[in-house]
C-alpha cells in the first residue's frame, strides 16, 4: 500500500500525534531530572509553538489600552469596538487578496466573526456545520484537531488521499464516503505538510463543493507565513473571492503565527454568513467576547499585517534554508515548503518502516523531538513534522546531535 496516496478505511481513527507527543516528552523529562541522567536534554522540534514575539510597540500599545478603565467589562458589549476590529479584517482581507479596484467584498457584519484563535475557529466551524452522524471530508494527513473535534460531535470521518506533489485527490472520495457528507476540510498551506493547494486544485474543491453541496473549511492559520512573493501584490490561495463561494466557504485566520501572537487569542472566520452566524451565536453563550484591550491593538495590527508578516516569515524562511541544508550534508534530503514553519521530513537513509520507532529512537539517542508523521493519519506514515520554532543556534545544535548520530546514514550525501 502507497501511504500516501491510499487512505486507510474510515472507521479506522489515527492515533494522535499530540497525545504521543506528550507522553514522549514527559517521559524524557523525567529520565533527564532523575540522578544519573547522561543523555541529551529534551530540544523540542515536535510542536509549532512560535517563539516569536510582537514588537516592544505593540506591547506597549497594548499597556495603553490595559490602562483605560473603559476595557474591562465583557467584549460582547462594546459592540463598537468589535464592528471596527472585523472592519480592519475585511480591509486586511480585501487589500491582500483581491486586485486593486476590485468591489468591497466583505461585509463585516455579515461575513465575519472574531475568534479567540483559528482553533477555536475549528471546534465553531465544525459545529455550525455538522450534526452527529454526519460525515467531514479531509485530506489525509491533515491536523488531528480536525479530526478529533468532528469525533467529538459526533460526526464521521472520512480520509481521502492526496497524490505525490501533497494535493488533495477528491477523485479518490468513494460513494460511500459522500454520504451523509456536509463539510469538507482543507488547510492552506497544510499543517502538517507545508503544502499550499495549487490554484487548479482550490478551483476543482471548490466545484466538487458545489456538486456535492457541501460546505468548505478552509484553514489559513499559516497564509501569511509564505516563502514566494506575492504576484501583483495580491497573496494567492484565498477561496472567497470566488464566484459563488460566500455561499458556502469558511475561511480561517490567525494572527498567531504572522504576528507572534499564540497566546493573546485573535483569530478570524470569514465568509458563509448562515455559518458566520451560528458560529456568534455559539460565542455569545460560550466566551462572551475577546478581551477587549487585545481587540484593539488586533484592530491596530491589523493594518500593517503586511509588514508585520513579511519580518516574521523572513524569520522562518532562514530557519529553513539553515536546517534543509544542514540535513542534506548528513545525506538527509527534506524538500522545502511552501509555507508554514513546519518541515515534512521522508525518514533519513538508515531507516525503514514505523515513523514512530524513528521519533523514538531519534529522542532517546540525542533528546531531539520531532513529531511523528502517522499521528497526523495513515498518509504520514514514514515521515516526521518538524516544527522550526527555535532560534538558529538551536537549530543548529538539533543538527550537531543529528551528527553525532552514528545510526543515521551518511551515503546518501555522496
Amino acid at each position: 500500500m502507497n501511504p500516501m496516496t491510499d487512505p486507510a478505511p474510515a472507521q479506522s481513527a489515527p492515533r494522535d500525534a499530540f497525545a504521543l507527543l506528550k507522553t514522549l516528552a514527559e517521559r524524557h523529562r523525567a529520565r533527564q531530572d532523575a540522578p544519573g541522567f547522561a543523555g541529551a536534554p529534551l530540544l523540542d522540534l515536535s510542536i509549532g509553538n512560535p517563539d516569536l514575539a510582537p514588537e516592544p510597540r505593540w506591547r506597549e500599545r497594548l499597556q495603553h489600552y490595559v490602562g483605560r478603565d473603559d476595557l474591562h467589562g465583557y467584549g460582547e458589549f462594546r459592540a463598537d469596538l468589535n464592528l471596527r476590529l472585523r472592519e480592519r479584517f475585511a480591509a486586511y482581507y480585501q487589500r491582500r487578496f483581491l486586485p486593486a479596484g476590485a468591489p468591497a467584498l466583505l461585509d463585516p457584519q455579515r461575513h465575519v466573526v472574531d475568534l479567540l484563535g483559528s482553533k477555536e475557529g475549528i471546534f465553531h466551524s465544525l459545529f455550525a456545520c455538522l450534526k452527529p452522524g454526519e460525515a467531514v471530508l479531509m485530506p489525509d494527513p491533515s491536523y488531528t484537531v480536525y479530526q478529533s473535534t468532528a469525533r467529538l460531535l459526533g460526526a464521521r470521518v472520512e480520509l481521502f488521499a492526496c497524490d505525490e506533489r501533497g494535493q488533495p485527490r477528491l477523485e479518490s472520495i468513494r460513494a460511500e464516503q459522500l454520504h451523509g457528507a456536509r463539510v469538507l476540510v482543507i488547510c492552506s498551506p497544510s499543517n502538517p505538510t507545508g503544502i499550499a493547494l495549487s490554484p487548479a486544485k482550490l478551483d476543482e474543491v471548490l466545484d466538487f463543493a458545489r456538486r456535492h453541496d457541501l460546505y468548505v473549511l478552509i484553514d489559513r492559520a499559516y497564509a501569511e507565513i509564505a516563502f514566494e512573493p506575492p504576484r501583483g501584490g495580491v497573496l494567492g490561495g484565498a477561496a472567497l473571492p470566488a464566484p459563488g463561494a460566500l455561499e458556502r466557504v469558511l475561511e480561517l485566520h490567525s494572527l498567531s503565527k504572522s504576528c507572534g501572537l499564540a497566546g493573546w487569542r485573535i483569530g478570524f472566520a470569514a465568509g458563509a454568513p448562515a455559518l458566520v452566524a451560528k458560529i456568534r451565536a455559539a460565542k455569545f453563550n460560550a466566551d462572551f467576547g475577546t478581551f477587549l484591550p487585545l481587540q484593539c491593538v488586533a484592530a491596530e495590527m491589523l493594518d500593517e499585517l503586511e509588514t508585520i508578516a513579511a519580518r516574521n516569515s523572513a524569520v522562518y524562511a532562514a530557519r529553513m534554508r539553515r536546517f534543509v541544508d544542514g540535513a542534506a550534508a548528513l545525506g538527509w534530503r527534506i524538500a522545502p515548503s511552501h509555507g508554514t514553519f513546519f518541515l515534512w521530513a521522508p525518514l533519513p537513509p538508515g531507516f525503514e518502516g514505523d515513523d514512530l520507532d524513528f521519533v523514538e529512537a531519534l529522542l532517546d539517542a540525542t533528546g531531539v523531538l520531532v513529531a511523528p508523521g502517522s499521528g497526523f493519519g495513515p498518509g504520514g506514515a514514514g515521515r516526521v513534522r518538524i516544527a522550526l520554532v527555535q532560534a538558529e543556534a538551536v537549530l543548529d545544535e538539533a543538527l550537531r546531535r543529528l551528527r553525532a548520530w552514528p545510526a543515521l546514514r551518511r551515503d546518501a550525501a555522496a
